[in-house]
């Protein structure tokens, strides 16, 4: 494995490539990028619905998210509430507004049924894990 890096390295510097120049601001945006896309989009629906047990705004909930770790949303705040909305519209949440504009989500008994059965296949999955690790 080593050589063919090193010769993919010697090849690259034949190339075109030896002239790309990443600035350290856009090599963090690239980096922050990847460490987004590490965040698997089940464990994020998931938090969503467990964080949503009580009434809470799109703001609070990103706020917790955040504290997470969970950085998918960090620079398009957008996909969380067309996630949110998404959820809504097929019966995984309740909202309402108050009575100062601020739109609320809270989890429904479908959404609740929904993250049960998700939990439980998570411990079934940890089960099986622990199994094979025992034998």
């Amino acid at each position: 494995m080593e050589d063919r890096l090193k010769n993919l390295r010697h090849s690259m510097d034949k190339t075109k490539f030896n002239q790309l120049n990443f600035s350290d601001q856009l090599r963090k945006k690239i980096h922050k990028r990847i460490e987004k896309q590490n965040e698997s989009k089940e464990s994020i629906y998931l938090a969503v619905l467990q964080l949503l047990a009580n009434k809470k705004t799109g703001y609070d909930l990103t706020k917790l998210l955040r504290s997470r770790g969970i950085q998918f949303f960090e620079e398009d705040e957008g996909n969380l509430f067309t996630m949110l909305h998404s959820f809504e519209q097929n019966g995984y949440l309740l909202s309402n507004w108050d009575e100062n504009g601020a739109k609320h989500y809270q989890i429904s008994r479908r959404g609740k049924n929904l993250l049960q059965q998700s939990e439980k296949n998570e411990m079934q999955k940890r089960l099986v894990v622990k199994q094979l690790l025992e034998r």
